[in-house]
């Protein structure tokens, strides 16, 4: 046969585009960066790990109790070695503040988020898929790699849909779930996205080019892959989640069975759990409905293995509801760690059970840790539920006592010298405040991700029922300061929680914890100031705290709070709180008196002091802020463009946002 030489070679710009070829690179291309991403945060937070090992090494086996009664209680004032407050720790080293400024400022652009978009440059998954996708594609006639694409990011979204997963193993335990399945919900979208340009572009050439949608297997299978994809992006919109949370869940438990993945998916749940069997614990517990708006759950006897801040997955068995868990945030600190204690004893939850005598202290029950202490606000079916099963339960037993009190009366007298109860005996008994219950709890999970005793000046905002988590940062944190352990040195010198919320009246939640906090501050080497902005005034003289100031207003320019503006300095507006003003008149004089107070130059007492304090001099370093903001989106939103712009200016600024939506 001649030889006809070499065969020609097409130029490349006349070649046909083979997706079958190209776009499995691009997916390679994906999973490299993805996979490379994951590692960089790995080592980045892996100092973070090993600082705080002990700690996470504790929390690995979940809540415990101790067994050998070594608690270690916060001396109080007259125990404080003569009310001598202890000294913080000298300031950090030259070199440690120029890095950490820089290392803020370079983060500081992760924190900015516009309103109106709701993403920050954190989300920029989302370009890198559109790359991927894009980049030297002819989409409109092969949108194969849209496709292509889609099927890639299968492996991150199951690694991130878990509880405990490789990937959280990579991470700080303060990384729960909570923080990566926002992740997750991405790259979900970004799938779907991905899904759709493929499926509709290809549709549209199916339909130029005059080809049947329908009628091989693989455009069957795809369209039908498609049209279920749709319902679980449907069933996973947040108002299905709110009010149909149960439609969701099944449409989840419907795919994982379904798919051909179903081994690989079944695989990481039996990773979680697993990792989760040996956290769960079933414990006694106590419901203390301080009102029709929050139920206070008390587990006692739970001493370690949990940080303030973090919440549980609980079960609490009551009308029929056992299978029914919910994330609580868990108010008080551990009573028994090697790195802090608690400003709450047992003898401060008594002021729960015994709210007539709130401001008392027992003494023979100040030994005693507190336990775990919870906080439900009663805002959906589940936690109504509660709050009305814990209020019912107390009206019948008080019922019950009545009726037995009444039929004793008469016999009262000729029992007395034989009887040995307290009817018999004449004596009064309280009326119940609580009920006993047995809850299931799984956890703890989450936390702050920053530490907070490493900051000069904290800051803790909350909105709503996000004080929980901001209480139980300030309470170890107070604690902290005012008994440091030896392998401790925390340099905060003041703390500012500002808490926004509808009434006065909601103080009563937290009174005994927020009395506690402020009996500790007393005496700790840290200045604490505690204000609440209501839009109801009415019966401000039914709950008392020591040094909480109340004002009168909507929320407070953050902007203003993260740069250290004393509180009393700032101006209160009512912009976005018009409908829930009251309208008894309460809070027209207290407006009324507040900005009185404003135009004759007044403040709150130190704000003279503090202003001062933080107005710093050329050449003089400026205190490192820690900031923390814990409720609704609008204020964590808010918070974080706060410090993003603060923290731009070359300052040292640490973040932590604790967002409440499902």
């Amino acid at each position: 046969m001649a030889d006809t030489g070499t065969a020609p070679v097409i130029p490349a710009d006349l070649q046909q585009y083979n997706s079958y070829v190209v776009d499995p690179k691009w997916q390679i291309k994906f999973t490299i960066i993805w996979t490379s991403v994951l590692a960089c945060f790995a080592v980045t937070a892996l100092p973070a790990i090993l600082r705080g090992r002990r700690k996470w090494v504790n929390q690995a086996f979940g809540v415990t109790e101790d067994w050998r009664d070594k608690y270690a209680r916060v001396p109080d004032e007259n125990q404080c070695c003569g009310g001598v407050r202890t000294p913080t720790s000298p300031p950090p080293r030259k070199n440690r503040i120029l890095v950490a400024r820089i290392l803020s400022t370079l983060g500081s652009v992760f924190y900015w988020t516009p309103d109106a978009v709701g993403l920050n440059v954190g989300h920029s998954y989302i370009a890198t898929v559109l790359a991927c996708i894009c980049t030297s594609a002819p989409l409109m006639t092969n949108p194969n790699r849209a496709g292509f694409l889609a099927i890639a990011q299968l492996t991150p979204i199951f690694l991130l849909a878990s509880k405990n997963t490789v990937f959280s193993l990579l991470l700080p335990p303060s990384y729960a779930y909570t923080r990566i399945n926002v992740l997750h919900r991405w790259v979900s979208r970004t799938m779907f996205l991905s899904a759709a340009v493929h499926g509709s572009l290809w549709i549209n050439n199916h339909l130029v080019w005059n080809i049947p949608i329908l009628g091989q297997q693989k455009e069957t299978s795809g369209v039908a892959a498609f049209g279920v994809l749709c319902v679980i992006v449907l069933t996973s919109l947040r108002p299905v989640r709110v009010f149909a949370w149960g439609v969701f869940d099944w449409v989840q438990c419907v795919f994982i069975v379904g798919t051909k993945k179903g081994v690989l998916i079944g695989a990481f749940y039996a990773f979680d759990l697993l990792m989760r069997a040996g956290r769960f614990r079933l414990k006694d517990a106590r419901l203390i409905p301080v009102d029709d708006q929050m139920t206070i759950i008390h587990i006692p006897d739970c001493d370690a293995g949990f940080q303030a801040g973090q919440h549980l997955r609980v079960r609490v068995f009551f009308g029929g509801r056992m299978f029914e868990s919910h994330p609580l945030s868990i108010i008080s600190a551990p009573s028994l760690t090697s790195k802090s204690t608690t400003c709450l004893t047992a003898a401060d939850m008594e002021a729960y059970y015994n709210p007539d005598n709130n401001a008392s202290f027992d003494e023979s029950t100040a030994d005693v840790g507190a336990g775990i202490v919870l906080g439900a606000r009663a805002i959906g079916d589940w936690t109504k539920a509660l709050n009305k099963y814990a209020r019912d339960s107390i009206r019948e037993a008080a019922l019950i006592r009545n009726e037995v009190e009444d039929g004793d009366e008469e016999n009262r007298t000729g029992t007395a010298s034989s009887g040995s109860s307290a009817l018999a005996l004449g004596k009064t008994v309280p009326p119940p405040t609580s009920v006993p219950v047995q809850v299931m709890f799984d956890g703890p999970y989450g936390g702050c991700t920053i530490d907070l005793e490493m900051y000069e000046r904290v800051l803790l905002v909350a909105g709503g029922s996000g004080a929980t988590f901001a209480i139980g940062c300030m309470d170890a944190l107070v604690a902290l300061c005012a008994a440091p352990p030896p392998n401790a040195s925390p340099r905060t010198k003041r703390i500012d929680f500002v808490w926004c919320t509808r009434s006065f009246g909601s103080v009563s939640w937290f009174a005994p914890i927020l009395r506690a906090i402020a009996r500790t501050a007393a005496v700790a080497s840290v200045r604490l100031t505690m204000t609440v902005y209501v839009t109801c005034m009415c019966s401000p003289e039914d709950v008392s705290v020591p040094g909480l100031t109340v004002r009168v207003g909507g929320r407070p320019d953050l902007g203003c709070l993260v740069r250290g503006v004393p509180v009393g300095h700032i101006g209160t507006t009512m912009e976005g709180s018009e409908g829930e003003m009251c309208g008894c008149g309460c809070v027209d004089e207290a407006l009324k008196a507040q900005t009185d107070e404003q135009d004759e130059g007044g403040s709150i007492e130190g704000d003279e002091d503090e202003e001062k304090g933080s107005r710093k001099g050329r050449g003089e370093r400026e205190d490192a802020v820690g900031v923390c903001a814990s409720g609704p989106d609008s204020l964590t939103r808010e918070a974080a463009n706060a410090v993003s712009k603060y923290a731009a200016g070359g300052r040292e600024v640490g973040f932590h946002a604790e967002g409440f939506s499902v």
